[in-house]
């Protein structure tokens, strides 16, 4: 198989699958809940529309081509852990090419300052919840028989 045609399969293969409603609605519910949440990282760029739809349509994309409810919700909350870790990242980035450093020397001297370091660090503990969640969602009967196993 060349790699046009590998290509193309990949692409075809979320559209060929058919999921029931309550998955197509959960599917729906996250790629919404992730274009929200990326509207609000964007929040200060004049972006946040565009942003919003482009990441619901790619999330719910990505997120139909799961092939059970379970891996679907795990995606999404890894999903929704990687666009909370991005909020500092924006933020700074705002900071650098929107409002300029203004009275700055240095743009790292904004950076590296406590409060910006420790923003970064609550937002990623932040992340970690979702995160966590979505592997013990993803991996579930691997983690139950570990559970069982230690209760024994």
């Amino acid at each position: 198989m060349s790699t046009v045609d590998s290509l193309r399969e990949r692409v075809r293969s979320p559209f060929e699958q058919r999921h029931d409603a309550a998955t197509t609605a959960l599917v729906a519910g996250w790629a919404l809940v992730l274009g929200l949440v990326a509207g609000w990282v964007v929040a200060d760029f004049e972006v946040r529309q565009l942003t919003t739809v482009v990441v619901a349509l790619a999330a719910g994309i990505l997120l139909y081509g799961r092939e059970t409810p379970r891996d679907i919700v795990a995606g999404g909350l890894y999903m929704l852990a990687a666009l909370v870790a991005l909020f500092p990242v924006a933020y700074e980035l705002h900071v650098f090419t929107v409002t300029g450093m203004a009275g700055v020397d240095s743009p790292w001297t904004h950076v590296l300052t406590v409060s910006d370091l420790l923003l970064f660090v609550l937002f990623l503990a932040v992340a970690a919840v979702p995160a966590l969640l979505g592997f013990l969602v993803g991996n579930w009967t691997a983690v139950r028989g570990r559970l069982a196993g230690i209760r024994s």
